[in-house]
């Protein structure tokens, strides 16, 4: 903190003893425009800010605004974390766009453009090998859980036979 104030003040050094309203107003002058020369220094850093284009997520306004091709595909919802992760490592901009359907349901778009198309080919690769992991692990657990069920219907059924054998004999 006080190294910003000492950045902020503005000293005046002048020497008193021979103090002229001449020279009073030099020094203000001076310090006038170095406080005008910093002034404009951080008005062109704030400019230079401004004009940089957003990368990674935006809206479809702004991506489309960018000028280069915009790509599009359906996406679905479960994926949707899937495809940011993977388009921000490979410097991906994209937008998604939620297309309302009937009942509370939407169907989602990703708009998405690249500086070379083997960024893009590369990110989708990793994209679906991912998707299609998560989706063999479902099936997978899925198939598990039938098979469990299967064999506590098989138990019951043995348990209810062996019931029914010993009432009758």
């Amino acid at each position: 903190m006080q190294e910003e104030l000492e950045r902020q003040t503005v000293a005046l050094v002048f020497n008193a003893s021979k103090m002229t309203a001449q020279t009073l107003s030099d020094a203000m002058r001076r310090a006038l425009d170095a406080g005008l020369r910093e002034l404009s220094r951080q008005h062109d850093r704030l400019q230079s800010h401004e004009k940089q284009e957003p990368k990674g997520k935006m809206s479809v306004k702004e991506l489309v605004g960018k000028g280069a091709q915009t790509d599009n595909m359906e996406i679905d919802e479960e994926g949707i974390k899937t495809f940011k992760k993977t388009a921000s490592k490979f410097g991906v901009d994209y937008a998604v766009y939620k297309e309302p359907l009937k009942d509370n349901q939407y169907k989602y778009y990703v708009f998405f453009q690249a500086k070379d198309t083997s960024v893009i080919r590369a990110a989708f690769e990793e994209y679906t090998t991912k998707m299609e992991r998560k989706r063999d692990s479902v099936r997978e657990k899925l198939e598990k859980k039938q098979e469990i069920v299967k064999k506590q219907k098989e138990k019951a059924r043995s348990v209810e036979k062996n019931r029914h054998k010993e009432i009758g004999r």
